[in-house]
């Protein structure tokens, strides 16, 4: 072992011998977790992965204040098993509480798409009638005019982020723009509503690292037996509840639909031009498609 810590003291002073003394270490550090506790090659495998980055850093940081490298070794693949340990069974009871809610078909509606979500529904309410194209529903007999084609073009906008590209020069042709023009003002708008896309990947973040922390919590309830024990899940339970919860409300406040000023504004025209188009636009197509449409739209 002294030649070992005479070799680790070289390397410092020298730089030079690592992938000797990584050669020399890896039965050590691959053999640990299995005379620690047993463990399977499988785990010694994965163990020696998540040793290894931190085996070059405990290398520059030992010092020989007469311990043996070896001692300082063991001391560190103690700390760093325990810590691997720990991350591996908290994996393991994710990965069977997926399982099992899987299995038992877990009631999850509302939780990929929070139902309160106004520009989603908004834009939703009348994607089925810009989405399947001009055929749709009758839409050459309400879009005629000049004041019509421009405000199909602000409903082609407002509900852009649900219309397939392969559509655009359909939709286009109905708007009475080219298909480059129809293009470069949909990139304007996702370009606004990126910050508000954003904003709601970290919200269904905070909701999704929440649900699944409630439902280990839920796991680790029944089998607990412990009072004191079963009190404390509880707490940290309704904890994680909550956070989902206020994750979901402000997912909620988020619109992804482009807002009417900023249609207007990539168009160069007023605010309340779009306000009016789409208004006079959705009475027409309630008219033709049924009241269901104008309500949604």
């Amino acid at each position: 072992m002294e030649s070992l810590t005479k070799k680790v003291l070289d390397f410092q002073a020298s730089g030079k011998g690592l992938h000797d003394l990584v050669r020399d270490l890896a039965p050590t550090v691959y053999q640990f977790p299995r005379r620690r506790m047993g463990l399977d090659e499988d785990a010694c495998g994965d163990f020696y992965l998540y040793f290894q980055p931190r085996l070059v850093r405990m290398l520059g940081r030992y010092r020989d204040t007469g311990r043996s490298f070896d001692a300082y070794l063991k001391t560190c693949l103690g700390w760093q098993l325990r810590n691997f340990a720990r991350g591996r069974r908290s994996g393991d009871r994710a990965w069977e509480t997926t399982l099992r809610l899987t299995a038992e078909g877990d009631a999850r509606a509302g939780f990929d798409q929070p139902d309160g979500d106004q520009g989603s529904r908004s834009a939703a309410g009348v994607a089925g009638v810009v989405a399947f194209g001009p055929a749709a529903g009758g839409i050459a007999s309400v879009v005629r005019t000049d004041a019509d084609r421009r405000s199909f073009l602000f409903l082609v906008l407002k509900c852009q982020v649900l219309v397939e590209d392969r559509k655009a020069e359909a939709l286009a042709a109905v708007a009475g723009v080219t298909v480059d023009r129809l293009r470069s003002l949909a990139a304007v708008l996702a370009e606004r509503r990126a910050p508000r896309e954003a904003r709601l990947q970290d919200f269904a973040a905070r909701r999704n690292r929440a649900f699944c922390r409630a439902r280990l919590l839920e796991a680790d309830l029944r089998c607990e037996t412990d009072p004191e024990r079963r009190a404390a899940l509880e707490e940290r339970l309704a904890r994680a509840n909550r956070r989902m919860r206020t994750a979901m409300e402000r997912m909620a406040k988020v619109g992804v639909a482009p807002t009417n000023r900023e249609i207007a504004e990539a168009l160069g025209i007023p605010k309340g031009t779009v306000d009016s188009g789409l208004f006079f636009l959705k009475r027409k197509l309630g008219a033709v498609l049924g009241p269901d449409t104008q309500r949604s739209a």
